[in-house]
C-alpha cells in the first residue's frame, strides 16, 4: 500500500477512460455492458486499485488548495492579489463578482467528492473479489472518504452557501445529475453526521512512523478537528468544545515552541502540532506548492493591518505571512530563501493551534472567558506576543479575532474568519465584515454603491457560475446576483 501512495502520486488512466465509456455516442448502446459494469469488472479487482482512487482522492484535493487559499483571503483585509495572471481572483477581492467569471466554479470540490464517493461505493464490492483488503482496512478508508468528502463540502459551504449534496457516485445513468441545491443546515447536518461516523472507524496511530502518511491522511484527530470546525460555524458551541477537548486529552499533540515555530512550515508535518496538511514534494514533478511558483510575487500583504507586533515571530522581521512558503527558517534573512528545488510547502489544513483557538472562541461564547482568556494567551505567547485577558463577549471576539489573524495569516482562513464572525446570532454581528468590504472602495462614488450591497448578506457568498445553471435545469441562482 505504501509503494502505491507513495508521496501521494499515482496515474489512473484505466479508471477514467472506463468512466467515460458511456459517452462514446456508439449507437449500438444496448449491446454494450454498463458503465458502472465496466468500471466494476475491469478495474476493480484489487486492493491495490482501491488504494490507487483513494490517492487520487486527495490528489483531487491537492487540485483546490490553490482556490481554497484565495477565496479564503482576497476578499478579507490582509491579503490581496495583483491583476494579470489572478486578475480574475483580484476582481472577486474588490467586490466585481459575476456568475460569468471563471473562478466561482466548483467542479474541483465536486471530482474530490466524487472519487470519494465512488471509493466507498466500490471498495465493498471489491472486498468481495479480493479479501486481502481487511474489515479494519476498509473501514479506515471509509472514513477517509468522509473526511475529504466532509472538507470538499464545507468548503463549499462557505464560499456558496447553499450548494447540491451529492451522496452517490455518479457511475451510472441512473445516477440524478441535476440536482437543486441543499440549504446550508442540510448539508451541514449530513457533514456532520459523516464526520462522527468517519471519527468512531479511523485510525489514531496508523503511519505514525512515516510521518508524510500520517500528517497527509486523515486519521481520527484530523477528523474532530474538521468536525469542531463544522460545529462552531453552527455555533454549536458546548459540542465544539467536546470535539476541541478530544484532541487535546490525548496529549498527542502540544504547539511548538518558539524557538521550533518555523517547523511548521519548513520542513512541515510537524509532529506535536500538525493535524492534516496536504503534501507536496518538489522532488516530484508537478508537486510543487502552486502558491510558491505561481502567487507568491502577485501577492500584496498589508502587515500593519494584522497587528504587527515587532516581538512576534509570526511577523519574520516584518517579511509577513507569505514567508511560510517562501522562506527556510524564522529568521528572515536573504539566504533562508527556498532554492528552486525547495517549492513545496505543504498547505496546512488544520494543527494544533487551531484546536486551541476554536476551543477559546467556543467557551467565550459560552460566556467561560477565563479558561478562554488561557488559551489565547497560550497561542499568542507561543510566538513572542501577548494577550490581555478581556472578559466581555464583544472585546473578547475582537481579541479572538485578532490573535487569530496573526497566527493564521496567509493560510487561507482570514475570510472565512470574518464571515463565521459576522453571522453570529443571525448576522448580529455582521459590522466588522462590512466595514471590511467597504474598505476597498476606492472613491466616494464606489463607497456610496457598495454601502447598497453589503446590506445584503446574501453578498458575502459567491454566485454559481453561469454554465451551470444553463446545465442544471434545477440550479437557482443566488438571488443577490439573479436581478
Amino acid at each position: 500500500m505504501n509503494t502505491i501512495f507513495r508521496k501521494f502520486r499515482i496515474f489512473i488512466p484505466l479508471l477514467f477512460a472506463l468512466m467515460i465509456i458511456g459517452q462514446s455516442g456508439c449507437n449500438d448502446w444496448l449491446d454494450i455492458e454498463p458503465e458502472s459494469e465496466l468500471i466494476k469488472q475491469e478495474f476493480w479487482k484489487t486492493k491495490e486499485d482501491v488504494m490507487a482512487v483513494l490517492s487520487a482522492t486527495y490528489d483531487a484535493m491537492r487540485e483546490t488548495t490553490i482556490k481554497s487559499f484565495l477565496l479564503g483571503e482576497v476578499r478579507a483585509d490582509f491579503i490581496s492579489v495583483a491583476s494579470g495572471e489572478f486578475s480574475d481572483y483580484n476582481r472577486i477581492g474588490n467586490n466585481d463578482i459575476s456568475s460569468t467569471n471563471w473562478v466561482v466554479r466548483w467542479g474541483d470540490y465536486y471530482n474530490t467528492i466524487n472519487l470519494a464517493n465512488t471509493v466507498m461505493h466500490y471498495a465493498p464490492i471489491m472486498q468481495e473479489v479480493d479479501n486481502s483488503l481487511s474489515d479494519r482496512e476498509l473501514e479506515g478508508i471509509e472514513a477517509e472518504m468522509l473526511f475529504l468528502r466532509s472538507l470538499s463540502y464545507f468548503y463549499l459551504v462557505r464560499i456558496w452557501k447553499d450548494v447540491p449534496l451529492v451522496l452517490e457516485a455518479t457511475i451510472s445513468d441512473t445516477v440524478d445529475f441535476y440536482l437543486p441545491k441543499s440549504p446550508e443546515n442540510v448539508v451541514l447536518n449530513q457533514v456532520v453526521k459523516d464526520l462522527k461516523r468517519a471519527s468512531a472507524l479511523a485510525y489514531t496511530d496508523q503511519f505514525w512512523d512515516e510521518i508524510v502518511f500520517y500528517k497527509g491522511r486523515a486519521n481520527r484527530y484530523a477528523i474532530q478537528a474538521l468536525l469542531a470546525d463544522v460545529l462552531l460555524w453552527q455555533e454549536k458551541y458546548t459540542e465544539c468544545v467536546a470535539y476541541c477537548d478530544s484532541i487535546i486529552n490525548t496529549g498527542m499533540f502540544s504547539l511548538e515552541p518558539i524557538s521550533d515555530w518555523f517547523d511548521l512550515y519548513y520542513p512541515g508535518n510537524s509532529r506535536q502540532e500538525s493535524l492534516f496538511e496536504i503534501q507536496y514534494d518538489d522532488d516530484i514533478e508537478g508537486q510543487e506548492n502552486p502558491i510558491y511558483y505561481s502567487l507568491l510575487g502577485q501577492l500584496n500583504i498589508d502587515v500593519e493591518k494584522i497587528a504587527y507586533i515587532p516581538t512576534d515571530v509570526r511577523f519574520v522581521r516584518k517579511r509577513g505571512p507569505i514567508w511560510k512558503y517562501r522562506g527556510t527558517d524564522q529568521s528572515g534573512a536573504g539566504a533562508a530563501v527556498r532554492t528552486s528545488n525547495e517549492r513545496d510547502a505543504n498547505f496546512i489544513y488544520y494543527r494544533y493551534a487551531d484546536v486551541l483557538l476554536m476551543k477559546a472562541e467556543a467557551l467565550g461564547e459560552l460566556g467561560d472567558f477565563e479558561p478562554a482568556n488561557n488559551l489565547v494567551t497560550s497561542v499568542a505567547e507561543r510566538a513572542g506576543a501577548t494577550h490581555i485577558p478581556t472578559f466581555s463577549l464583544d472585546d473578547f471576539r475582537n481579541v479572538l479575532l485578532t490573535e487569530r489573524g496573526r497566527e493564521f495569516a496567509g493560510e487561507g482562513k482570514r475570510w472565512f474568519d470574518l464571515l463565521r464572525f459576522a453571522k453570529k446570532n443571525n448576522f448580529d454581528d455582521k459590522q466588522r465584515l462590512v466595514d471590511v468590504l467597504l474598505g476597498k472602495a476606492s472613491d466616494a462614488q464606489e463607497l456610496a454603491i457598495m454601502r447598497t450591497k453589503v446590506i445584503d448578506t446574501m453578498s458575502y457568498y459567491l454566485p454559481i457560475y453561469q454554465d451551470e445553471i444553463q446545465f442544471n435545469r434545477n440550479l437557482v441562482q443566488n438571488p443577490f446576483y439573479d436581478r
